[in-house]
């Protein structure tokens, strides 16, 4: 396997296990103390990863007062969620995300206290957010251990102890689920890899994932072209544009709205002969209870697409820290 760094791979997944006590004791306080409104706010891959957890929080029945805001659309248009008792929770790897350095100073303005994720120690918001989370690799244990904390803490997730236990097992598991794909991923890069365009499918608590893979990694770290769809749209305009030698990626989970992503898959295949599946049903998850499994397709569809980003990378000889204008251009 090319670059496969199996010690850092374990290490991310147990820096995520270790933030979990800090985490907890963060929204402990916070429920203690009180609150009015929970809001998960991001901008790019950090909204796209909250927004997973959005439909994680449906699927379980929350009534938790919780709202998914992008940064720039609270810039300018404002929350009426939000006052001065809400708790607003962030990510960021940088610690310098433009966008949301102006929202965690509009939020204090408002009163609001902020937890963030932040990986850069001494960056601009690892000084400004209320409450720190600091570690790498981890994000996707920092947004799960908020929403479901938070759930726990009013009565609405009974199964969160088991659910947390089975988390010790993911460093070794999440090793397992590379070596698992390397090989489908490398095909897929070597024969799809100079595609002039690509659709990325998915439902659910990946819909999202589809959308933050090909605009994050194929688009602005390959620098191809993509078109992410919901399969809840699928049938409502994308489905006329697919044609015999159209590539699709299906990103299949095992949440509650895989039956979407069935209808997708028995369609594509009648009309398309570039279909390519990321289906997380296939992969052997030592040490989780099959009842985890759709909350944690998230974890293991980027698990999965992360030895795809190595395979593209090496195929289209283009390093993924290579951009043209991200960071390099004022706009």
């Amino acid at each position: 396997m090319i670059k496969f760094d199996e010690e850092k791979v374990r290490k991310d997944q147990e820096n995520g296990l270790k933030l979990i006590p800090e985490t907890e004791k963060i929204v402990d306080e916070i429920c203690e103390r009180g609150y009015s409104s929970v809001i998960f706010m991001g901008i790019g891959g950090t909204y796209l990863y909250a927004s997973q957890m959005g439909h994680i929080f449906k699927q379980l029945s929350s009534k938790l007062p919780l709202h998914i805001e992008n940064a720039t659309d609270y810039l300018y248009e404002g929350n009426c969620h939000i006052d001065k008792d809400s708790v607003v929770a962030i990510a960021s790897v940088s610690g310098e995300t433009k966008e949301l350095i102006q929202a965690v100073d509009k939020l204090h303005e408002t009163g609001a206290k902020v937890i963030g994720y932040v990986e850069k120690e001494g960056s601009s918001l690892y000084k400004s957010v209320d409450y720190l989370v600091h570690t790498d690799g981890a994000e996707y244990y920092f947004w799960y251990t908020v929403l479901l904390r938070f759930m726990k803490n009013a009565g609405e997730f009974q199964d969160y102890d088991g659910f947390f236990q089975s988390l010790k097992n993911m460093p070794s598991t999440i090793v397992e689920v590379q070596k698992q794909v390397d090989e489908q991923c490398r095909e897929y890069a070597e024969k799809y890899g100079d595609e002039e365009l690509t659709y990325l499918v998915g439902s659910g608590n990946l819909e999202d994932w589809a959308e933050c893979y090909g605009m994050c990694i194929m688009e602005e770290m390959q620098w191809m072209r993509t078109r992410p769809i919901p399969a809840k749209h699928f049938f409502h305009g994308t489905l006329e544009v697919i044609e015999r030698e159209t590539p699709l990626i299906l990103i299949k989970g095992e949440d509650s709205t895989r039956p979407t992503m069935d209808r997708v898959e028995n369609f594509v295949h009648r009309v398309s002969n570039q279909v390519n599946v990321f289906d997380t049903k296939g992969l052997s998850l030592p040490g989780i209870p099959e009842k985890f499994r759709g909350i944690l397709s998230p974890i293991f569809a980027r698990a999965m697409f992360q030895r795809l980003n190595v395979h593209l990378e090496n195929h289209r000889k283009h390093p993924l820290e290579i951009r043209r204008y991200y960071n390099c251009l004022s706009y």
